[in-house]
């Protein structure tokens, strides 16, 4: 359960992170490019990849991941400045609906009704989370929590099925290491697309970047540990997780960013608890 808690505590600072870059005007995309630097770095000290065997199972998957991550990371922080943390973060960990159903179709863990009452009501709590106070969505802003709802899901799954199928004891920690070395490498490359590469004499690039990646590195570390030795099934790791990130991030954006969610967002903040509860109660 401690593994589990920290992963909450690790994503949801990462949100709180991108909210920070727009206050501080810190270019996202190089920033990103340095956070998947340190990422490889901090796994490189902790994991040691040289020192935990055949590797060649992990390079494939671990390059497609990598191109899933940089690309729902940099939309995570566009959606947390243009959309709001709270709104990002339910959208984000909602995508556990797609996990599941995943699980349920391929590894055939069983759903009760209690389980698919909850993944209908998920449904609901991304919409309401999302959507304007006039009662429409609010164009872009409403698409990119929608957006990352596929992108996470798509994500969890890769991690889910790659730890299941292709990480050994010694190479499980080895992974986000891997991962986050391909994404690096794809993040410079598409700063010198963009002709961005003068952000990178910035100081608050360097600086920002770094923070981010050391929790980002973590973030992964825990979930991919939490899967792995939690004692839990997937199934139950995910919507614990995922509740402790939506509880943690909304806080946040209103304790730390004076975010108001409308009373639509919080109701979709409490049918998306109400939700991860109904599907960890059915795991029970």
């Amino acid at each position: 359960m401690d593994l589990v808690i920290l992963a909450a505590l690790f994503v949801a600072t990462l949100f709180v992170l991108f909210k920070v870059f727009e206050l501080r005007a810190i270019p996202l995309l190089p920033a990103i490019v340095v956070n998947y630097a340190t990422a490889f770095v901090c796994g490189l000290v902790i994991s040691r990849p040289w020192a935990a065997g055949d590797l060649s199972l992990l390079w494939t998957p671990s390059l497609l991941l990598s191109f899933l991550f940089i690309s729902v990371f940099y939309l995570t922080g566009f959606s947390a400045q243009r959309a709001g943390v709270a709104p990002t973060t339910v959208a984000s960990k909602m995508s556990l609906v797609l996990t599941v159903l995943f699980s349920v179709l391929v590894f055939k863990e069983r759903q009760g009704p209690l389980g698919w009452a909850g993944i209908v009501l998920a449904l609901v709590g991304v919409v309401l989370s999302s959507w304007g106070g006039d009662g429409r969505a609010r164009g872009s802003a409403w698409l990119l929590p929608v957006l990352l709802f596929f992108g996470n899901a798509a994500i969890d799954i890769g991690i889910n099925v790659t730890q299941r199928t292709r990480t050994t004891p010694l190479t499980e920690a080895v992974f986000p290491t891997v991962v986050f070395g391909f994404a690096g490498v794809l993040g410079l490359v598409w700063v010198y697309v963009r002709r961005e590469q003068k952000a990178f004499s910035d100081p608050r690039t360097w600086i920002g970047g770094v923070v981010l990646g050391a929790v980002n590195y973590g973030s992964l570390y825990f979930v991919v540990k939490a899967l792995a030795n939690s004692g839990l099934p997937s199934s139950s790791v995910f919507p614990l997780m995922n509740i402790g990130v939506i509880l943690f991030g909304s806080v946040a954006s209103m304790a730390l960013f004076k975010e108001r969610p409308r009373p639509v967002h919080l109701a979709g903040i409490a049918a998306s608890v109400l939700a991860l509860l109904l599907i960890m109660s059915a795991q029970a």
